[in-house]
């Protein structure tokens, strides 16, 4: 890691500095381990309170270490509460989007440059706390075996371990080979699928659907939703076919930059119904398709007159 100077504390100016500085890249680190963004950034609002209250700290060596030993810390008793657990949750759990208010903000920047994609979002849910926070640590940071033992208070053996595990479990998944999404394959996608929610014609938007496609509905409960993931192409756009007769399509969709990609944000009445998120295979053929309509997780989606 970078070597940081000592930076005397806790001062508001120093405070303000470090807050801006370290602030999105900090919520980032906790939402790839919690998969929550707006819980990452109470958790690392939470740090810089206590930092502030702290009067005790004169000074602190690598600031930057030091705000990722307290989120890592606090990401992992954060995934111990009941409102993350994904073991009482109904249905299957996706990862909270996280909405880009623009590329050249400092937010959008992080979006872009750290490794927040959707589909390895879902992937890090196939791993324990304990692997998903080596994992981020060694594949994201390219920490040194030493730094994250210190930072966990595990071994170096057991980091190495936990790694193996991780890696292990995330090897076969075709997400990990496949490049993100560009732009133009994304937006095609988007148009190709709200063609279809408006016609009812499914079948353009069929020959862009691999054959093993995959939908993952997440309602949370809280509204109606796929109780188990759809597989297969057909079965995929059989369900898209009987939501659109319903009438469930109807409202206005939007292209919107979700976690650094293009998805597409379903506005009804004035309110956010559902989000959808496009995951690719290395052929630029759609392999998921990611349903998000609890309304806990859509929050952050800006509203109509953002559009």
């Amino acid at each position: 890691m970078r070597k940081e100077g000592w930076l005397h504390m806790p001062t508001t100016t120093n405070l303000t500095q470090l807050y801006q500085e370290y602030r999105h890249a900090m919520t980032a680190l906790s939402y790839r381990l919690i998969g929550s963004w707006s819980e990452a950034e109470d958790l690392v609002q939470d740090v810089f309170a206590e930092l502030q209250q702290n009067e005790q700290l004169d000074d602190i060596r690598q600031p930057k270490s030091y705000l990722m030993r307290a989120v890592v810390n606090r990401s992992l008793n954060a995934l111990k509460s009941p409102r993350l657990s994904r073991e009482t949750y109904t249905g299957p759990w996706l990862p909270e989007p996280v909405f880009d208010p623009g590329l050249e903000t400092q937010l959008g920047r992080v979006l872009r440059e750290e490794q927040v994609s959707y589909a390895f979002m879902v992937l890090l849910e196939r791993l324990t706390p304990e692997e998903r926070t080596v994992f981020v640590l060694r594949e994201s940071f390219a920490m040194e075996y030493e730094e994250i033992a210190d930072l966990l208070g595990k071994s170096v053996v057991a980091c190495r371990k936990l790694l193996s595990r991780a890696r292990q479990k995330v090897k076969s998944e075709p997400a990990m080979a496949a490049a993100p999404a560009n732009d133009q394959k994304a937006e095609t996608w988007s148009r190709e699928f709200l063609k279809a929610a408006k016609t009812g014609d499914f079948g353009p938007l069929l020959e862009l659907i691999r054959e093993d496609a995959v939908l993952i509905s997440d309602g949370g409960g809280k509204v109606r939703a796929a109780i188990n993931p759809i597989l297969s192409r057909a079965r995929v756009i059989a369900f898209w076919q009987g939501i659109q007769a319903k009438g469930t399509l109807q409202g206005d969709w939007v292209p919107t930059r979700i976690n650094g990609e293009t998805g597409l944000v379903h506005y009804r009445d004035g309110k956010v119904v559902h989000i959808i998120i496009f995951e690719g295979d290395a052929q630029g053929r759609i392999r998921r398709f990611y349903l998000v309509s609890n309304p806990d997780k859509l929050i952050g989606a800006p509203p109509p007159s953002h559009k």
